[in-house]
């Protein structure tokens, strides 16, 4: 991603998903964001329908989006295709941006 996220602020989003989402079968949801967490509580995701978020231990994280694989992906070329990882990523990061001055 080309600009840096405050982990700060994704953990605040975590937090907030969790205490004020509502419970689902591996975690919690706030709007169309799921939040979930390891079993041994060293990392923690948040998701929509198109990217993924993994949080890590030392305040590492990973963004996922749903064609990780630039071959996989047909009649688009890899600039496209980073491009339009970029835009879901952005996109989700704005996302959890509301709901941390939302709620």
């Amino acid at each position: 991603m080309k600009n840096r996220v405050d982990v700060r602020t994704l953990l605040s989003v975590y937090e907030k998903i969790k205490s004020q989402g509502k419970t689902i079968e591996f975690g919690s949801q706030l709007e169309d964001i799921k939040c979930t967490e390891s079993p041994d509580g060293y990392s923690v995701s948040l998701s929509d329908d198109k990217v993924t978020l993994d949080i890590n231990f030392h305040n590492t994280y990973h963004f996922h989006t749903m064609n990780e694989d630039p071959e996989s992906v047909i009649n688009q070329t890899t600039t496209e295709f980073h491009n339009n990882n970029e835009a879901q990523i952005q996109e989700f990061v704005h996302k959890l941006e509301e709901i941390d001055k939302n709620y």
